[in-house]
């Protein structure tokens, strides 16, 4: 993989892509990784759509990448919407986000951008006990990470302040979103993390045109973990719904 610094008005930011990726006339996914990601996460995309797709990967804003000039969801679709224009031009392009950057992705106005695959998106950030105290120490413990624990997540030490992100639908392109199986409540003793997404947010999502629910078994927030196969169905699944169909 090679590593590409594209800038946007907000500053800049790095995409890890395959030799020719973004110069070749392929249509491409772009995936966006979540919040404190590790490298790795998604980098075998390029082996899963290939040959017919190509594709890169961007972790967000400050995940070991440069700040962008803003700290916001908002702020981060709009400098990924001129990343898309300006990396791939006339390209149909997905874009594949987990978490966090699940909401970036479907906050992105492009009409390069054909679909959008959302991995958990949390839509209400006051609902995730699972995170509270993890979140309440890296803001005591990361003084560099604090805008955006607060902008995003709501979090100042223990006070919280309301965020929710389902207004990111509005005017978005086609969505499959998958969310784990593993209820989020009631809080309980767990060895990894449930769904981020609660029941009135689902029955929201699966009430919502041009959005389609799909639920990861056995999975809980980190479906890219543990449900692989599911993830890769659903992905080459929408990259044929992405493209128009031949004529006969």
């Amino acid at each position: 993989m090679q590593t590409t610094v594209v800038q946007t008005s907000l500053g800049p930011i790095p995409l890890w892509a395959p030799a020719g990726a973004l110069a070749s006339a392929r249509p491409v996914v772009l995936v966006i990784t979540g919040a404190w990601a590790e490298p790795a996460d998604m980098i075998k995309t390029p082996a899963v759509v290939g040959p017919g797709w190509d594709a890169a990967v961007m972790r967000l804003p400050g995940n070991g990448t440069p700040a962008l000039a803003e700290t916001s969801i908002a702020a981060w679709s709009r400098a990924v919407g001129e990343l898309v224009e300006a990396t791939f031009a006339r390209r149909p392009v997905v874009l594949v986000g987990l978490s966090i950057g699940a909401l970036v992705a479907l906050g992105v106005r492009s009409p390069l951008v054909r679909r959008v695959v959302a991995i958990e998106p949390p839509l209400v950030m006051e609902k995730l006990w699972p995170m509270a105290r993890a979140l309440e120490a890296r803001w005591r413990d990361d003084p560099a990470g604090r805008p955006m624990i607060e902008a995003v997540f709501g979090v100042t030490g223990a006070a919280r302040e309301p965020r929710s992100y389902f207004g990111l639908f509005d005017g978005a392109p086609p969505a499959d979103v998958i969310l784990g199986e593993v209820a989020l409540n009631p809080e309980r003793r767990l060895e990894r993390f449930p769904s981020f997404v609660d029941e009135p947010e689902r029955a929201w999502l699966a009430a919502r045109p041009g959005v389609t629910v799909h639920v990861a078994p056995g999975a809980g927030h980190n479906v890219h973990v543990f449900a692989q196969d599911m993830l890769r169905q659903v992905l080459l699944g929408a990259l044929d719904k992405a493209l128009p169909t031949a004529e006969p």
